[in-house]
């Protein structure tokens, strides 16, 4: 972590330059010693760009690879994520993007502007929870309590375990609650079109931070016998009630913010393709979603363009589907927290608690379709989509509505479903379970918590 706990690349010295992501946020050691005018203004616009770079690049790319959403192709490097190789040095940049930028940003909201600014404090809370989560979630014990003390001389930080770590989620977004709560003449300066999400609106985000304590409430389901009611007291009291209290990414579809699945087929053309299994899914099932979903292929005369996935074990066929245009246009938003997230939460709670969960269930499938493709679900779709309510049915219309977010990847390792065949021509021939710790941690960090082994299970993962 030594090389990593620096002083903040600030986003905002222009908005472009992160928005744009070509290289991926590649770039992130910078003097620590460098001094660097901050304001709450900047330190959150930065940390929602950086979070929306996240959302959208490698640690979602892997994560969706891995559970079939998505396939790498022999073309580039993804063919190694698609045969389950991957090494300490794939992940460095991942780790910087959320260490040195993101996280980094919200440690210094809370250290300096805390008191005067509760409300850019509470939104960089929030943020900080969803990063954090990521970063728990893939690699397992990670750094936190003294992840950002370098200019108090801790250059090494010990890392928290799991268990931990999931504590200091809640605590987190308590704090987050809390501070959103306040009265607005308790700031000095509020939140506006600096905040590239809601615009500032304190109760949106109230909203959001119920449902990521329920998301990671429901993620313990394995180790903890109270997750399922305490996920649904936590979704009761969010209040969140529509699409239009959804958390998205935001990018303004021009040349220097592009949103990332549509920039990296056009630089990175044929790298990535959809997966069988996901597309299959959609078709099988004359699912709406499938051509807002999933683009149409690219297939050689005379054969006509279809929807069609890669299977696990085919890493050359590059005139498959790709991204379709509800996620990947110049402009596309992609959910990063949403009303159908809260409400597929609340209906695999009711289903473990023996309540009924058949109206939470449709409700989430419902506001799914409405997102994806603009229009209400039909009567005859809904009804066949939710005909059995049970946590294989909950989980499998959860992974295709959560496309592109890293919530299925968790569910799978979590609850086993959907019920994927792991790529045979793999040397291991088992979907990984977590990331391996970056090669720069295991240089430079004595304290690191080193794990390689990509099949080994994280804590809440049993």
């Amino acid at each position: 972590m030594k090389k990593y706990i620096t002083s903040i690349v600030l986003a905002t010295i222009g908005f472009g330059m992160l928005m744009s992501c070509q290289s991926e946020l590649d770039n992130f050691n910078e003097n620590p010693n460098s001094p660097i005018i901050t304001t709450p203004s900047l330190l959150l616009a930065a940390m929602e760009v950086s979070t929306f770079s996240t959302h959208t690049t490698g640690l979602i790319r892997t994560s969706n690879i891995f559970d079939q959403h998505l396939a790498g192709t022999s073309v580039g490097q993804l063919g190694d994520i698609q045969r389950y190789i991957v090494t300490e040095q794939d992940v460095n940049n991942e780790w910087n993007t959320l260490y040195s930028t993101t996280l980094m940003n919200g440690y210094l909201l809370n250290r300096d502007f805390a008191i005067s600014h509760p409300y850019y404090n509470g939104i960089g809370q929030v943020l900080t929870a969803v990063n954090l989560g990521y970063a728990t979630d893939l690699w397992g014990d990670v750094p936190y309590d003294e992840a950002f003390r370098a200019d108090q001389g801790i250059k090494n930080p010990k890392y928290n375990t799991q268990q931990e770590i999931y504590q200091r989620l809640q605590t987190i977004l308590d704090d987050a609650i809390a501070n959103l709560q306040k009265p607005v003449s308790s700031n000095s300066t509020v939140p506006g079109n600096d905040d590239y999400i809601f615009n500032g609106d304190a109760k949106k985000w109230i909203q959001i931070a119920y449902v990521l304590k329920a998301r990671f409430a429901l993620r313990l389901t394995e180790v903890d016998s109270e997750s399922a009611q305490k996920a649904l007291d936590y979704i009761n009291e969010s209040g969140i009630s529509s699409n239009s209290d959804d958390a998205n990414t935001f990018f303004t579809g021009t040349s220097n913010g592009l949103n990332q699945w549509y920039a990296f087929d056009v630089s990175r053309q044929n790298y990535l393709k959809t997966g069988a299994y996901f597309v299959n899914s959609l078709k099988d099932n004359d699912d709406p979603r499938l051509p807002f979903t999933i683009a149409l292929n690219k297939p050689k005369a005379p054969l006509e363009p279809t929807y069609v996935g890669n299977a696990p074990e085919d890493v050359d066929t590059v005139t498959s589907s790709y991204i379709g245009s509800a996620f990947a246009s110049p402009s596309s938003a992609i959910g990063i927290v949403t009303y159908a997230e809260a409400k597929f939460i609340e209906a695999e709670a009711k289903f473990r608690l023996g309540q009924d969960a058949k109206r939470p269930f449709q409700d989430a499938v419902v506001a799914s379709v409405l997102k994806i493709t603009g229009s209400a679900a039909t009567p005859d779709f809904l009804n066949s989509a939710t005909e059995t309510v049970d946590l294989e049915s909950i989980i499998k219309q959860k992974y295709i509505a959560l496309f592109l977010t890293m919530e299925p990847y968790n569910d799978y390792r979590r609850t086993g479903f959907p019920s994927l065949v792991p790529n045979q021509n793999s040397n291991m021939k088992l979907i990984p379970v977590r990331l391996p710790i970056p090669s720069d941690e295991r240089q430079y960090n004595p304290n690191a918590t080193v794990v390689s082994n990509v099949t080994s299970h994280v804590w809440w993962d049993k």
